[in-house]
């Protein structure tokens, strides 16, 4: 579900990205590479940890040697597929109040997208079901959620 949910946001920050213009693409275009070198890495994370040979699901039947590499394969062409998408659909550069409006609701979804997969999926995997978390120490419990609010606050910082 985590991997859907990634992989259909990167599609929309690549639709987002093709049609963007002027001065924002540059902005833009820092952002979503921060933002998804960091999102690669920890979908990486769980990729790398996922078991050899899964047992329920929609690829229950598929190898860990073949899943791990389709999983990873599927999240780096999405976001150039939504690129691709974006520049044949919005290809005419004469309606420029329908791609502000398509823009503004791309980046809804988006940030949608991502708050959903960042609070539930993410972060109660990490900090609330995670067995390793609960035996940890204070200290580092503490530590783990002070290095979450920086991101947070790197994050909010570039998409200034």
């Amino acid at each position: 579900m985590l991997q859907l949910g990634i992989m259909l946001h990167s599609l929309v920050i690549g639709l987002t990205l093709s049609i963007t213009r002027g001065p924002e693409f540059a902005t833009l275009v820092t952002a979503i590479l921060f933002h998804q070198l960091f999102e690669g890495l920890s979908l990486g994370i769980r990729i790398a940890g996922l078991p050899e040979s899964p047992t329920q699901g929609a690829f229950r039947r598929l190898p860990g040697h073949i899943l791990k590499p389709l999983l990873s394969t599927m999240f780096a062409l999405t976001t150039p597929a939504g690129i691709g998408i974006g520049l044949v659909a919005f290809a005419e550069h004469g309606a420029a109040e329908r791609v502000r409006r398509v823009q503004g609701f791309m980046s809804a979804m988006s940030a949608g997208m991502l708050v959903y997969a960042a609070c539930v999926e993410m972060l109660a995997g990490d900090f609330v079901m995670d067995a390793m978390m609960w035996r940890s120490s204070l200290r580092r419990q503490v530590l783990a959620l002070f290095a979450l609010f920086m991101g947070v606050c790197a994050m909010s910082f570039i998409g200034e």
